[in-house]
């Protein structure tokens, strides 16, 4: 069986998309959750200026910081 690489953070999977609110991945760094969300206001003019994707650490439904 092959080690795992010590240089991996992670992994994350593409979702398919239920509406334009819904994450474009999901998966675990460094033990943490994450979804990644497609950042809305990108564009190719603004490329330089704006990431074209958020990463947010998952929280559960009701538990999220105000």
């Amino acid at each position: 069986m092959a080690q795992a690489n010590p240089n991996q953070l992670g992994a994350l999977w593409v979702n398919e998309a239920k509406s334009d609110r819904s994450p474009a991945f999901t998966g675990e760094i460094n033990g943490q959750r994450m979804v990644v969300f497609k950042n809305k206001r990108w564009s190719e003019a603004e490329a330089k200026k704006q990431p074209l994707y958020h990463i947010l650490q998952a929280v559960a439904k009701g538990t999220a910081k105000a």
